[in-house]
């Protein structure tokens, strides 16, 4: 898919602007500029997100659209350590994760149904050097006659009009149908961030486990997984992918219904729970027994002893004070801080902009609203 002449000329601009290359075909007759200009686009977009397939200076990157619902490369490997076995990829898109799973099951199956981002797809394996799987180009749900022992899916959230959907039995392919069609497979859905958890554990008459995952603080997809030993109540597992693999949290949903909520003014320190546990909705069981919450709607904790075990960004507190410029400019004399609002009645850049203040420095300002339902502001610094 890519020439020898191609590769040599994406090379060679791979750091230049996409957007003025692909304007200057004029100067270069004998070549696709509109398509090396985009394949300069992916490598600088996906440096990140798949840095091995960047590295391989043969890989052809298929259109924008694919590139963005794309699993990253730290996501995809983490799936792939959950399965074993043979695997199908019923909806395979990119092959990113259909990568993944054939560096740990014996073998895997991938299905996608545009022929061109099939073709694409398996040349790109080949490229990489997958030898254990099979390329079929149509309908996921047609090909799971056969025995599995996991099925894997990514439904596209967007009806046939393109509207989003937050429904299963509206999504493309319908995975209520899969559950219809297998009884021994292990089941592993992907979905993205914005689905209700509880609703989906419900639409899919129970899972066996549940994991929220993130990477480096931002939450990017949600894995359900189905099996003959699915319950209405699983167990939710937080997982942090930055650096390696790191387990926050775990709990069931149960759990955190029946916990108190501990509600106090703050002390000595105070911590910014992991955004991946408040998307799992634990605010009361990631309290623990020495950590409580400074409003009912905050999500702010504090303590009066460090918690260096907190699943979440902590704080020693240096002052705390009603929302008044004379007390900020006392405590702040160069009025240069990084501001956080939580359950307050202004977002940061407008509260910013009312106390006159300047971004940046090695101060936080969580603006909130605190145990007695009153604005109130909390000067803390990051604690090493």
């Amino acid at each position: 898919m890519l020439l020898p002449e191609e590769i040599k000329f994406i090379q060679e601009h791979l750091q230049e602007d996409a957007t003025r290359i692909a304007l200057s075909a004029k100067k270069h007759p004998n070549l696709d500029i509109k398509k090396l200009a985009g394949q300069i686009q992916a490598r600088q977009k996906l440096a990140d997100k798949m840095p091995s397939w960047v590295a391989n200076e043969t890989i052809c990157f298929p259109q924008q659209i694919s590139l963005e619902q794309a699993s990253s490369e730290a996501t995809a490997l983490f799936k792939a350590a959950l399965v074993e076995g043979t695997l199908i990829d019923i909806t395979g898109g990119m092959g990113v994760d259909t990568w993944a799973f054939a560096q740990k099951c014996t073998h895997v199956t991938y299905v996608e149904q545009q022929a061109t981002l099939a073709q694409h797809t398996q040349y790109n394996h080949n490229i990489l050097g997958l030898d254990n799987v099979t390329h079929i180009q149509g309908n996921g749900l047609e090909h799971l006659k056969q025995q599995y022992d996991w099925i894997y899916v990514d439904p596209a959230r967007r009806d046939q009009q393109g509207k989003k959907v937050i429904l299963f039995k509206d999504c493309q392919p319908n995975v209520l149908e899969i559950l219809d069609k297998v009884e021994t497979s292990k089941i592993l859905i992907k979905t993205s961030p914005v689905l209700d958890i509880s609703r989906a554990i419900q639409e899919l008459g129970g899972v066996e486990k549940v994991y929220v995952v993130a990477y480096q603080q931002e939450v990017k997809e949600l894995l359900f997984i189905k099996s003959a030993e699915s319950s209405l109540d699983p167990v939710i597992e937080i997982v942090e992918l930055a650096n390696s693999p790191v387990t926050l949290f775990q709990g069931k949903l149960s759990e955190e219904r029946e916990a108190t909520m501990q509600i106090a003014d703050s002390d000595t320190y105070v911590y910014e729970a992991h955004p991946a546990l408040l998307k799992a909705g634990f605010f009361k069981l990631v309290q623990g027994d020495d950590v409580w919450q400074l409003g009912k709607h905050t999500h702010l904790y504090s303590s009066n002893k460090y918690v260096s075990e907190f699943p979440g960004k902590k704080y020693a507190v240096v002052a705390t004070g009603p929302v008044q410029p004379d007390w900020i400019k006392a405590h702040l004399p160069d009025l240069r801080v990084n501001i956080t609002t939580k359950n307050f009645p202004l977002k940061a850049d407008a509260l910013r902009t009312k106390l006159k203040l300047k971004d940046g420095g090695e101060y936080t300002l969580f603006a909130i609203q605190n145990s007695e339902e009153k604005n109130a502001l909390i000067l803390c610094k990051k604690c090493p």
